[in-house]
């Protein structure tokens, strides 16, 4: 059997019942792609998690059911998606942005969040938030559980002015961002600030937790201030389990913080 891809779980969102999640990290297999993996590691249908092109922006879709919606859902672009339909999963990938996952305790949804310095500062997070509420009522956060997996932190993640005053717009984000030994340098921290944006959005802080990894400096991540053009990406998905899918086949990675 082919060894498994480096893998984080969140302890909160494995409590929330028929749900599933991953955030992974770099597969040791060469060469085998995203359909495989999802099949031989997780025992889940490729075509039943959707993705999006990401375009670093505020805009949030829906995936409904499997059969004749993925390839769509896969071509629009946006940064965020959601599903409530069970045998379905949504996926974002990610080499230093920050992947949120979400569920929510009693209502059948969840959503997967490309969180970059672009989309933070545009509240990709809120209008996330928005869009479930819209659909589910106001007070849909109150029950929502939410995890940010690895992503460049501020150990390692320099930035100039305009991407710092971004940053700082967003309530709670400067409390993660620091001067840098240079001039007109920042640190950020994208973990800190998508949990303060989570906050933000009306999220209950002992309800969303962090894999306190960052990608730059650890290298069973891709990161492409580390590895620039090279580099690949990391998918985090959560996925609404049906009865074909037993949580008993599911692999278990670490958990994280």
């Amino acid at each position: 059997m082919n060894p498994l891809p480096r893998f984080l779980q969140s302890p909160l969102l494995r409590s929330v019942p028929g749900v599933y999640h991953a955030f992974l990290g770099r597969d040791p297999v060469a060469g085998r792609g995203r359909s495989e993996r999802m099949r031989e590691v997780f025992s889940i249908p490729a075509e039943s998690v959707a993705t999006v092109t990401q375009v670093h922006s505020a805009r949030v879709v829906f995936f409904g059911a499997p059969s004749g919606q993925s390839g769509p859902a896969q071509r629009r672009e946006a940064d965020a998606l959601w599903t409530d339909a069970p045998g379905t999963g949504v996926e974002v990938r990610t080499a230093d942005c920050a992947p949120v996952l979400l569920a929510h305790r009693t209502l059948p949804f969840v959503a997967a969040v490309h969180a970059g310095w672009r989309g933070l500062s545009a509240g990709i997070v809120e209008e996330t938030v928005r869009a479930l509420a819209a659909r589910y009522g106001n007070g849909v956060p109150e029950g929502i559980v939410a995890a940010v997996g690895p992503c460049a932190r501020g150990c390692c993640y320099e930035i100039g002015e305009e991407t710092a005053e971004a940053l700082l717009r967003i309530r709670g984000g400067d409390r993660h961002l620091r001067k840098g030994p240079s001039p007109g340098k920042w640190t950020a921290d994208l973990q800190g600030i998508a949990l303060a944006a989570l906050a933000g959005a009306g999220i209950r802080r002992e309800r969303s937790g962090a894999s306190g990894i960052c990608t730059i400096c650890s290298p069973g991540f891709h990161s492409f201030r580390r590895e620039k053009s090279l580099t690949g990406r990391q998918s985090s998905f959560i996925y609404k389990l049906n009865h074909s899918v037993a949580s008993s086949n599911l692999s278990t990675g670490r958990d994280i913080a």
